[in-house]
């Protein structure tokens, strides 16, 4: 009889013949692939981790020198990887009553990913729990251990993926915002592209389109903070070409999720929780200022502050400027007088950092409602590869 302990498999036995290394070994940072995903599960409290072992095992072993991990060695690892699966499924515990499934070439898998599946597995009563991105499953499917003899007694033709589909009637797909579950690296490209999502440290236009579905973000909100978005950018471009290094990336996730429970009390700290409880601190912190935000007239600017501005200057999808921002704000709050020390304090606070952009950059903000409606933009703003040049042929049109 199992028990209710979670574990995983994670498969680290095959040639990685596609690739010109080991992928096991391969750097993430200052991890390996598998050492990444040991740090993962353990992140979402499995403590039960497996991981089967072929090609290279004695290399793979010695590098990683950690009492707690199980290693499961597959002397048939040539025939595939269903004969890497079995054999881990037959070393598990006794007391364990479910596994994810984890192909080790699949690194970069958030933990809060996990916790969705595990929480799922526990509410739902299914057998496998699979984690699905933009409409497509990925992995690690969650796997409940009832169906562990039919799979070590199944045909090694067709794979894991052909034996699950007969339980299909007892699975349930569970939408993440966590493109790495589609991320594989069978190739060197594959790896390199991994490499550059890992270097975000926030997520991508995908994940922020998905955490905005997930949250059920309003059509209204969304197009407010797509406005944002884009001023913050060309605020980062502008920016850039004076020598101000910024965070973009982070930057412009917080101004697409800025807003993302805007009708939670408090939803400027609410919303930074959620991201920050998604592994993106940084893009949190940068969320949790863009109501309030104490400016500092000589120290550099921040990626906090440009948000805090883009929002400041777009009354709901539309550019506008602060003075007719505030000025409304200030007589639609007439008969409050702490709601108006408050909105004076916003405005000052926004003027400062207006000062700050155009002692840098030699020139004021234009409030046109080009910076939103240009199409050649919006197609060119999301080529992060490309975006310089464009912007640098917008400037020399006149356009800032």
């Amino acid at each position: 009889m199992t028990g209710d302990r979670i574990a995983v498999i994670i498969i680290a036995a095959g040639y990685s013949s596609r690739m010109n290394g080991f992928k096991p070994m391969y750097q993430f940072k200052e991890r390996t692939a598998v050492e990444r995903l040991i740090d993962t599960y353990r992140s979402s409290g499995i403590r039960d981790i497996y991981i089967v072992v072929g090609y290279n095992s004695t290399e793979l072993i010695s590098r990683i020198k950690d009492p707690e991990v199980v290693w499961v060695m597959n002397e048939s690892y040539a025939e595939g990887m269903l004969t890497s699966i079995k054999k881990g499924i037959l070393t598990l515990d006794k007391k364990i009553s479910a596994f994810f499934m984890q192909p080790v070439d699949i690194p970069l898998i958030k933990t809060k990913t996990l916790d969705f599946l595990t929480d799922t597995y526990y509410k739902c009563n299914k057998g496998v729990i699979y984690p699905v991105f933009d409409s497509k499953k990925g992995h690690p499917p969650l796997i409940c251990c009832k169906y562990s003899t039919l799979i070590t007694s199944s045909p090694d033709e067709g794979g894991l993926k052909q034996i699950l589909k007969k339980f299909e009637d007892d699975s349930v797909c569970v939408p993440v915002c966590d493109k790495a579950i589609l991320m594989d690296m069978d190739r060197t490209e594959d790896y390199e592209k991994l490499l550059a999502y890992d270097r975000l440290n926030a997520p991508d236009m995908d994940e922020c389109q998905a955490i905005r579905r997930y949250y059920n973000v309003p059509e209204p909100v969304c197009r407010h903070c797509d406005a944002v978005e884009r001023i913050a950018h060309m605020l980062f471009m502008k920016l850039s070409l004076c020598g101000i290094r910024l965070d973009g990336d982070a930057l412009f996730a917080a101004a697409l999720l800025h807003d993302m429970v805007r009708y939670e009390k408090k939803h400027a700290a609410a919303g930074a929780d959620i991201v920050r409880s998604m592994g993106y601190d940084f893009v949190g912190d940068i969320i949790a200022t863009h109501m309030d935000l104490e400016v500092r007239d000589r120290e550099p600017l921040t990626e906090n502050e440009i948000l805090y501005l883009a929002d400041k200057i777009i009354e709901g999808d539309r550019i506008c400027s602060l003075d007719e921002k505030f000025s409304q704000a200030l007589r639609d709050k007439g008969d409050s007088p702490e709601a108006i020390v408050n909105i004076k304090k916003r405005w000052q606070a926004a003027k400062l950092i207006v000062d700050k952009i155009e002692r840098i950059t030699g020139t004021g903000i234009q409030y046109d409602k080009t910076h939103l409606s240009d199409q050649a933009w919006k197609d060119t703003y999301r080529k992060r590869e490309e975006v310089f040049g464009d912007y640098r042929f917008a400037l020399s049109q006149g356009r800032d």
